[in-house]
Order: structure tokens, then C-alpha cells, then sequence
């Protein structure tokens, strides 16, 4: 699997309904919150990724959930992302809602196919 570099151009924090008009029924009742990711890499190609998740309070997200089903592997592959790209090295610490503005910037992985890479 070949990787592209990319640079990450914006990151943003939406609730669920700020995205849809009515919660999509693979989106269970503990994803209320999304990270949308927009990254260009060096050839120009512009790359979007959408992380859903429950914000708590306090700006951070709790990585397990009850339900043992997508929602756990979509909060995983968010902790992964932080994890991987050097974003957090505590997880369950890191406040996404005021340090998300770091994000701009920072170079990450894109496979040929078009998705951000997330191990």
C-alpha cells in the first residue's frame, strides 16, 4: 500500500446535527459529536475525514463506550489518529475542543486511494 504525504489544511468540531438533518441510523445514540478532517496533499488532491464520537464536558471523549459495536471501532480509529500522528500521547486526557486548533499544519499519511491512513 503506497502513502502520500499531506498536510493537514483544517480540522473543526461539529455536533451531529449541525451535520445532518436527522442522525444516520449506522450513528448510535452516544455519537453526538464529529471531527471533520480536510487535508491536501503535495500533488493537490484535497482529502476529508469525518471521526464521530462523544464530547464530554470537558473537551475530551471517553475512547471506550457501552455499546460494543461501530461506535467503539469509530472512537478507536480516533484515538489511533491522535495517537499515530502525534496529536496526544494521553488519550483519554487530551482536550479536543481546545486543541484542536493545532491540528492545522501537521503532516500526516494518505493511502493512493483517496483515505487517511490510520493503523
Amino acid at each position: 500500500m503506497e502513502k502520500l504525504r499531506a498536510v493537514i489544511e483544517e480540522a473543526s468540531l461539529y455536533n451531529i446535527y449541525d451535520l445532518f438533518k436527522r442522525k444516520p441510523s449506522a450513528l448510535k445514540f452516544n455519537d453526538t459529536d464529529a471531527v471533520v478532517v480536510k487535508a491536501k496533499t503535495d500533488d493537490g488532491k484535497k482529502i476529508t475525514r469525518t471521526f464521530y464520537f462523544c464530547l464530554k464536558p470537558n473537551g475530551t471523549f471517553d475512547v471506550n463506550t457501552i455499546s460494543r459495536d461501530s461506535s467503539k471501532a469509530r472512537r478507536h480509529r480516533l484515538a489511533s489518529f491522535l495517537k499515530y500522528y502525534g496529536l496526544a500521547e494521553n488519550v483519554r486526557e487530551y482536550n479536543i475542543k481546545e486543541r484542536i486548533g493545532e491540528w492545522r499544519g501537521k503532516s500526516i499519511e494518505v493511502e493512493k486511494e483517496g483515505n487517511i491512513y490510520i493503523p
